[in-house]
C-alpha cells in the first residue's frame, strides 16, 4: 500500500486501498458512502480548515444538498472514531471542520518542531478541556449571561451534558438547565447528532418528571417531538431507550402508549443487546404491562452485566420481583433504597413498593412503619390516592397487587 493510498491522523488510518476507515488495530470502522467521502476529503486537507460549502461541493457532487446532510455524515464519522477519536476531528462553528493532523502521514506538514509525545498531547488536552470546563462554569455563575457557542469540539460538550444529567436528581435543576444550554449549541451547529437531540429531549423530559419544576404538556411534546427525532436521525439504542420510557410513563394519556413503549424497548436492546440500561427499560415496560415473569428474566440478566447497579435497576428489579410472586426478593432490592429521602422529591414509587413488598412477605409491622414515615411527606393519604401516583401501569392486575400490600400495612382505602 501506497502513502497516498494510506492516510494516518490520531492512531487511525484512511485505506484507500481497502476503500474503509481502520483503528489501530486494523479492525475496520464501518462508514456509509457519503460519510466516507467527507472523511476522504477531510483527510487529504487534515490540518487545515475545510469550510461546510467545499465538502458538500466535494461530496454531492451531482446532486443539491443542505448543511444538514453534511452534520449527518459528521456525526457518523465521530461515532466510527469512537471516544478514542472524539478530539480529532474539530467543528469549528459557522465555517467548517477541521480533522486533526496528529500521526499525519503523507501530507502532513513538516514544521520543525518537536513533537510531543502521546502522554504529552493527553496531557495538554486534559488541561484544554478542564480549562474549558472551568470557564464556563465562571460563566454560567455571571447573572443575566447565557453561554456562547463552545469552539471545543462537540463531543466535548455532550460529554459535560451527559455528566450534568446523569444523577436524574430533582434537586439540581441548575444542573439540567446547564446540559439544556450546552445541548442547545450542538443541535444548532450539528443538527444531524441523534445523540444530542435525545439528550436535549432528557432534559424536557426532566422537567415533567420532576412535579416540582413544573413541566406540563408543553415539555412533554417538545421532549418526544425531539427524541423521536433522534431516532429517526441516528436509530441509537440511547434514543430508543428514552423514548421507551417516555411512552411507558407519560402521564398525559394521548401520549402515553404501552405497545409503543415496548417496541421501543425491545429495539434499544436488539441495539444494545449487554447494556444494563436498555434491559432495565425493558423489564420496567414487561413488569407494568403484564409479563413480570418475564421482567425478572431480563432485569436478572441487567444485574449480573452490572453488580453495583444504579437505584433505578433495583426499583425495577423490586417491582418485577413484587409482581411476579417473590415478595422476599422484592424487598432486597428495595431495602437498600430505603431511607431520609423516601417518598421526598421523585422518591416515591420506592418507598409504597417496599411496604407492599414487605406486608406481602409477612412482615406487617415493618410495613406499616414505612407507611407511617410516609405521612407528613407525601399528600396521597390514601389507597385511591396512591393508585393515581402509579403511572405507567397498564396490568391492572399488577397494581392491585401493590394497593393490597398497602392496604394490609393499614393504608386506609
Amino acid at each position: 500500500m501506497t502513502a497516498s493510498d494510506a492516510l494516518r491522523f490520531g492512531g487511525f488510518v484512511f485505506n484507500r486501498a481497502r476503500g474503509c476507515l481502520e483503528d489501530a488495530t486494523g479492525a475496520e470502522r464501518i462508514l456509509r458512502p457519503k460519510s466516507y467521502r467527507v472523511l476522504e476529503v477531510l483527510c487529504e486537507r487534515r490540518g487545515r480548515l475545510v469550510s461546510k460549502d467545499e465538502l458538500i461541493e466535494q461530496v454531492w457532487t451531482d446532486v443539491i444538498a443542505s448543511d444538514d446532510s453534511l452534520a449527518q455524515c459528521v456525526s457518523e464519522i465521530r461515532r466510527a472514531l469512537g471516544p478514542e477519536g472524539a478530539m480529532l476531528l474539530r467543528t469549528v462553528p459557522r465555517r467548517g471542520y477541521l480533522l486533526s493532523s496528529e500521526d499525519g502521514g503523507a501530507g502532513a506538514a513538516n514544521t520543525g518542531k518537536p513533537t510531543a509525545t502521546p502522554v504529552a498531547r493527553f496531557g495538554m488536552c486534559a488541561a484544554a478541556v478542564a480549562m474549558a470546563m472551568a470557564l464556563t462554569g465562571a460563566w454560567w455563575g455571571m447573572p443575566g449571561h447565557t453561554p456562547v457557542p463552545m469552539s471545543e469540539v462537540p463531543n466535548t460538550a455532550l460529554v459535560q451534558a451527559g455528566a450534568l444529567l446523569e444523577s436524574r436528581d430533582w434537586r439540581r435543576r441548575e444542573d439540567n438547565e446547564r446540559a439544556r444550554a450546552l445541548l442547545e449549541t450542538v443541535v444548532a451547529d450539528q443538527p444531524g447528532d441523534a445523540d444530542a437531540w435525545a439528550q436535549l429531549g432528557l432534559t424536557y423530559w426532566l422537567e415533567v418528571q420532576h412535579l416540582a419544576w413544573g413541566g406540563g404538556r408543553r415539555e412533554m411534546t417538545q421532549a418526544l417531538g425531539m427524541v423521536e427525532r433522534a431516532v429517526a436521525l441516528g436509530d441509537s439504542a440511547r434514543a430508543h431507550r428514552l423514548l421507551a420510557e417516555m411512552r411507558l410513563l407519560a402521564p398525559f394519556p394521548e401520549m402515553h402508549l404501552p405497545v409503543d413503549a415496548l417496541a421501543n424497548a425491545r429495539a434499544a436492546v436488539a441495539l444494545g443487546p449487554d447494556t444494563p440500561d436498555n434491559l432495565a427499560v425493558l423489564a420496567h415496560v414487561l413488569a407494568l404491562t403484564g409479563r413480570a415473569d418475564e421482567a425478572v428474566e431480563i432485569m436478572t440478566r441487567a444485574l449480573r452485566l452490572d453488580p453495583t447497579p444504579p437505584d433505578w435497576h433495583r426499583q425495577v428489579a423490586g417491582l418485577s420481583y413484587l409482581l411476579a410472586g417473590e415478595p422476599a426478593r422484592a424487598t432486597e432490592e428495595l431495602g437498600p433504597l430505603y431511607g431520609a429521602g423516601t417518598f421526598v422529591g421523585g422518591r416515591v414509587w420506592p418507598g409504597w413498593l417496599f411496604a407492599a413488598s414487605l406486608a406481602h412477605a409477612g412482615r406487617i409491622e415493618d410495613a406499616a412503619r414505612v407507611i407511617h414515615a410516609a405521612k407528613g411527606r407525601r399528600p396521597e393519604q390514601s389507597i385511591a390516592a396512591v393508585a393515581q401516583s402509579f403511572d405507567g401501569f397498564t396490568d391492572s392486575t399488577g397494581l392491585d397487587l401493590v394497593l393490597d400490600g398497602l392496604r394490609r400495612a393499614g393504608m386506609p382505602g
